[in-house]
């Protein structure tokens, strides 16, 4: 396994078929694979196991969001070399309100957490997964010194595997919270992420959504908005690759919760970060 990834007992324990959800044939000489036939591909040179189902870009949607996902890599690594101690603290401060106001309390699920940055927030011994389409997320992490001293937990392995947020390859009622921070706009289908946090969440657990909103707070954009969303299309036409948007919703507040009440869920706190940004709390709700 990679220094930076670890599969603990309690972590392998719940990994199934991210499709029929059955267990998977663990096997020494080869990945897992399922009982019908299905394999998973283990990248050796990072100890990382792939289980994403979502690799096709037949269609104009999945075309859109795979163009998305490599831009989003991309950007991601271009970030890294620049390694600015002054944004990691500045991310760190931001976040602190949030994770104040909504406590992450429980075997937490990280859908999309990237490399895991979350455990900033979370008591030592808490357990832990991250869960991200991006394989090289941990990729040079020697090479980024300042991030390394902004969040020293990086250092240490962490419970991580590839899928995709549609298909979660966990066990039913196996987490206390399933949390997604700016993530959920890039989803090829939001609707089934919520679905499937619904599924792996215990009776008693709860989901965590941190998005941009829009209109923000007060439901309206304003001129100075409207005129920058035409302008990034009108570059993005012209040829101008960095001006495409490439998230799949843009959600009004309205759109967002009535999405994740009609999954199963019940909000109960909300928190808004810089009037546009909109952190929220809902617990699952479980029909006798």
């Amino acid at each position: 396994m990679s220094p930076a990834v670890v599969i603990d007992k309690w972590f392998k324990d719940i990994i199934v078929d991210p499709l029929s959800k059955e267990n998977l044939i663990w096997n020494s000489k080869t990945a897992p694979h399922s009982s019908y036939g299905r394999r998973y591909f283990c990248d050796t040179n990072r100890g990382i196991y792939d289980f994403k189902v979502l690799l096709s870009s037949s269609t104009p949607d999945q075309k859109r969001w795979q163009e998305g996902q490599v831009a989003y890599e991309a950007l991601s690594l271009d970030i890294a070399k620049h390694d600015g101690i002054v944004d990691y603290k500045a991310e760190i401060d931001g976040m602190r309100p949030v994770y104040e106001a909504i406590p992450i309390v429980g075997r937490c699920l990280d859908i999309g957490g990237h490399q895991g940055r979350l455990r900033h927030f979370l008591a030592p011994d808490q357990e832990y997964a991250s869960c991200d389409p991006f394989v090289g997320v941990f990729d040079d992490l020697e090479s980024q010194p300042k991030l390394l001293e902004a969040y020293p937990f990086l250092r240490e392995p962490v419970n991580f595997v590839c899928c995709n947020a549609e298909f979660l390859p966990f066990a039913s009622e196996t987490f206390d919270v399933a949390h997604m921070r700016s993530v959920m706009d890039h989803f090829l289908n939001p609707e089934l992420s919520l679905h499937e946090s619904y599924r792996v969440l215990r009776k008693s657990g709860y989901l965590v959504v941190g998005l941009h909103i829009e209109g923000g707070l007060s439901g309206s954009l304003s001129l100075w908005r409207r005129l920058r969303v035409l302008a990034r299309k009108g570059l993005g036409a012209l040829g101008l690759t960095k001006f495409i948007d490439h998230h799949v919703w843009h959600p009004s507040y309205e759109g967002l919760t009535t999405l994740i009440k009609l999954c199963g869920f019940e909000v109960v706190t909300e928190y808004w970060q810089d009037k546009e940004v909109l952190y929220l709390k809902a617990v699952k709700v479980v029909s006798e």
